[in-house]
């Protein structure tokens, strides 16, 4: 924390975003360590470390004492630590899930069955891993597990294997004709191939349909695998589908085309180096090893998508029916699309805690939902601007109108006697300053007048926000 406030004061020192980010290495990190262990325990015990939070989120964006913890944790998007330590322990379950007897499992287990068992629970709450071991027992579809690590369960050949994979192949959706020139390279390189589309999709709170067309036979294949699954697995399962398809029918030359590049570079990434170990992808190069030893060739290309490509067009289409009346496959979650559900936990959990509470009204005007980052992130302010813009935003400022709130001031009249000296007035209407240049300024935005600070800052416009800073340094406004 020292080390925090040696680097910056309100108006002086480094960019929020660079403290932030020396806050979770060296201050976060350590509130983190084991502590979702510890929950439920000493509630006084919990709120230092809370105050520890507050006091570095403080440093960190330069507001007042008096602003609400529950605001700066917004606006830094740094969750409460109860929240947080929910997330981690939600991660470290899930991660459990991918070795099938992992000891932590057994024991939450019959954990579980006891506190279930006992009254002592009834009204407690409950420790972070039993939270973390009913959720994941909430979840309908069963988990894929290995007896040990899915690395050694693959054939070492396979494993060395390089699959032929073309990430570039001349075309581009920025050309004036991909379609043509994607057909010209086709009959060019893999004339006497045939050629198998593979697409994945997946809708907001909806399941992964997964679609495969091979285009010279006009063969479909529909599959709806569950919500929990990602739209990389679904792809991969995909590329996965037509491998088993091309040992079927024992089809001599293929082409599988796929617009996820992403899916292409973790089948071709050395798997001995990869991290984190995805475990349809190793059943990807098993298939392509039995391939190999029946002298079949599989051959892969990733192609741009949305750019006309008719049989990129045609499985994109596949994909999305699957999500309705695609075939259910017999489908198990992977580990590494159940780590990213605490995410998504954490989110809701925190979402519903800000739109319930009665604290920083003012603020949640501003900022009504939760961001992903703090919006100073891609902002190059100087400190002092910096400072100045998240108090406006958090409604705790130098003004009169605050300072009369917590008691520094005895009047809220602004200087110039003709109203509060709330934020509305000074950067508005105050008479004390010229404000010609703010109005024509924003009026060149085609900003609708009257208007109201709150609606400017909603904006996080960065146009706004220097034309609110040009007015700040004009007349030496620290706010």
């Amino acid at each position: 924390m020292n080390i925090l406030r040696s680097l910056a004061g309100v108006w002086w020192g480094a960019h929020p975003f660079n403290l932030k980010l020396l806050y979770n290495a060296i201050v976060r990190s350590v509130l983190d360590y084991g502590t979702f262990l510890l929950q439920p325990g000493d509630v006084n015990a919990f709120k230092k470390l809370d105050s520890i939070q507050s006091k570095a989120l403080r440093i960190i964006t330069g507001a007042m004492k008096s602003s609400p913890v529950t605001a700066l944790q917004v606006e830094c998007v740094d969750p409460p630590l109860h929240l947080r330590r929910q997330y981690l322990s939600d991660k470290f379950v899930f991660k459990s899930l991918q070795i099938q007897n992992n000891h932590i499992i057994t024991k939450l287990k019959t954990l579980n069955e006891l506190i279930e068992s006992s009254s002592f629970w009834k009204h407690k709450r409950l420790p972070c891993l039993i939270i973390s071991y009913r959720k994941y027992l909430s979840i309908q579809t069963p988990t894929h597990h290995s007896h040990i690590f899915p690395l050694f369960c693959v054939n070492y050949k396979a494993l060395i294997l390089k699959p032929d994979i073309h990430l570039d192949m001349g075309v581009s959706k920025y050309q004036p004709q991909p379609n043509t020139n994607f057909n010209f390279v086709i009959d060019q390189d893999w004339n006497d191939y045939n050629h198998i589309y593979t697409d994945a999709s997946k809708h907001p709170q909806g399941c992964v349909g997964v679609g495969v067309y091979h285009s010279q036979s006009k063969i479909v294949e529909k599959i709806k695998l569950p919500s929990e699954t990602s739209v990389f697995t679904g792809e991969c399962f995909g590329i996965y589908k037509a491998i088993e398809y091309i040992l079927i029918f024992k089809i001599k030359k293929t082409l599988i085309l796929t617009d996820s590049k992403s899916a292409l570079q973790a089948l071709a990434k050395f798997p001995f180096k990869s991290q984190p170990i995805y475990p349809i992808l190793l059943d990807c190069r098993k298939l392509l090893m039995r391939c190999m030893d029946q002298n079949l060739t599989v051959s892969f290309v990733w192609i741009p998508s949305h750019c006309g490509i008719k049989g990129n067009e045609i499985v994109d289409g596949i994909a999305n029916e699957a999500i309705n009346c695609g075939d259910i496959y017999c489908f198990k979650n992977y580990s590494h699309d159940l780590v990213s559900l605490p995410k998504t936990y954490l989110n809701n959990a925190w979402s519903a805690q800000w739109y319930n509470g009665d604290k920083a009204k003012y603020y949640r005007r501003v900022q009504p939902t939760i961001p992903s980052k703090p919006w100073f992130y891609k902002y190059n302010f100087k400190r002092h601007e910096t400072s100045s813009l998240i108090r406006m935003r958090l409604g705790h400022t130098c003004s009169p109108a605050h300072l009369a709130t917590i008691g520094v001031l005895d009047s809220n009249k602004c200087e110039c006697g003709a109203d509060i000296g709330d934020l509305n007035h000074i950067i508005l209407s105050c008479p004390l300053f010229d404000h010609s240049l703010l109005y024509s300024s924003l009026s060149s935005l085609s900003i609708p007048f009257p208007i109201s600070v709150p609606y400017l800052l909603h904006t996080v416009d960065p146009v706004i926000y220097k034309i609110i800073i040009l007015f700040l340094n004009s007349f030496k406004l620290k706010l």
